[in-house]
């Protein structure tokens, strides 16, 4: 379940393409004519080499690794939608200066795969706490800290951050997985829910929204019996715990489509190095 932490393209071709022409002349050996046109097909070989390989780097250049996810949630008298921007994560190094070295715990690391959640907006709704379409009002940034599990557990994102009550603070992280997240904490034995396959894991990510409100929500895995489900946890003033939910919210998540355009430079450049096979062979062709 969920942890709360108690504490005891801009170039163009080159126009100088009339010097690589087709030119007929005399052969020197039999008065017959040659045709070049391995200067011309190579010419525009060269060329379209070039377009396409500066057409790749230019779009890898400006595609920015920024995607945008919209979200929805509701159950359990929670409710929530928007959007969320995030990145491919690059994991925090972890806060245990000594962590890795004789006598301390492994060093911990982000999970493969992870993205970073940089930014949110939306709406948000708790019918206990009275909360009505508040606006979502931004991301809470990461603050990594040590886990506080009392058995070391290596799984433990460095991502890792604390938010709420010192006495009984939610856990989260601003991982995002599109595709469902791995375990990243040893579930108990008994635990009812499998804490993967959600687009946010167990501690989740954490926003704030009008009001004063601070809002973590996660993801618990499949449980038992109801398939996907989500958590929600909300403070306010960063001190006082009000209505949460650790399991029954169900919620959605819709990822965009892949840039195709850096995959049609690369077809552009593979098809004009296929071209250059066979025009590299060619030999002059006589004529007449």
């Amino acid at each position: 379940m969920k942890k709360v932490h108690f504490l005891s393209m801009s170039r163009p071709l080159s126009m100088g393409c009339t010097a690589a022409l087709p030119k007929a002349g005399p052969s020197p050996a039999n008065g017959r004519h040659w045709l070049g046109v391995v200067p011309f097909r190579k010419s525009l070989f060269v060329a379209g080499v070039a377009t396409a390989m500066a057409l790749s780097v230019c779009l890898q250049a400006e595609a920015t690794p920024v995607s945008v996810a919209s979200f929805n949630f509701n159950g359990a008298g929670f409710s929530g939608s928007g959007t969320l921007t995030y990145v491919p994560d690059v994991s925090p190094t972890d806060p245990n200066s000594n962590c890795g070295t004789l006598g301390n715990n492994a060093c911990r690391a982000d999970p493969p795969g992870a993205y970073a959640i940089t930014g949110i907006t939306g709406m948000f709704s708790d019918a206990t706490d009275g909360i009505d379409n508040a606006s979502i009002t931004g991301l809470v940034p990461i603050d990594p800290a040590n886990e506080r599990d009392s058995v070391f557990d290596p799984r433990v994102p460095t991502s890792l951050s604390f938010t709420g009550p010192s006495a009984g603070a939610y856990s989260y992280d601003n991982l995002f997985f599109p595709l469902g997240n791995p375990l990243v904490c040893t579930p108990g034995p008994n635990s009812p829910i499998s804490q993967t396959g959600t687009f946010v894991d167990v501690f989740g990510t954490a926003f704030t929204v009008a009001g004063g409100y601070t809002v973590d929500f996660w993801g618990d895995g499949t449980l038992v019996g109801n398939g996907l489900t989500y958590g929600v946890g909300v403070t306010q003033n960063g001190n006082d715990r009000l209505a949460s939910a650790f399991a029954g919210v169900n919620a959605t998540v819709a990822v965009p489509e892949p840039n195709s355009a850096p995959m049609f430079a690369g077809g552009l450049l593979l098809l004009f190095t296929l071209m250059g096979f066979g025009t590299l062979q060619c030999k002059r062709k006589r004529i007449g």
